[in-house]
């Protein structure tokens, strides 16, 4: 299995703490999600293109690492399918 990286300088941090990048013709955004009694803690990813479109990390996938979340993300605005 090999270890994905993000292009970490391309990220900024919001006021919120969220983070976000500009990259690929697209706005990525990875945000944090505390733990609650329905799911679990962790970061998740958005993606929204120039044309409108939008893509999110899968539904209830949460990753423990920032970076993990940032580089799937980046692959998702390539038009890579993110693998697990």
């Amino acid at each position: 299995m090999s270890i994905k990286h993000a292009t970490v300088s391309a990220w900024q941090r919001e006021e919120d703490g969220s983070y976000k990048a500009s990259l690929y013709d697209a706005t990525l955004h990875v945000t944090w999600r505390p733990e609650s009694d329905s799911a679990r803690r962790g970061f998740s990813w958005a993606v929204e293109r120039e044309s409108g479109a939008a893509e999110r990390s899968p539904e209830g996938e949460v990753y423990e690492e920032i970076e993990q979340a940032m580089a799937e993300a980046e692959e998702a605005a390539r038009g890579q399918t993110p693998a697990s």
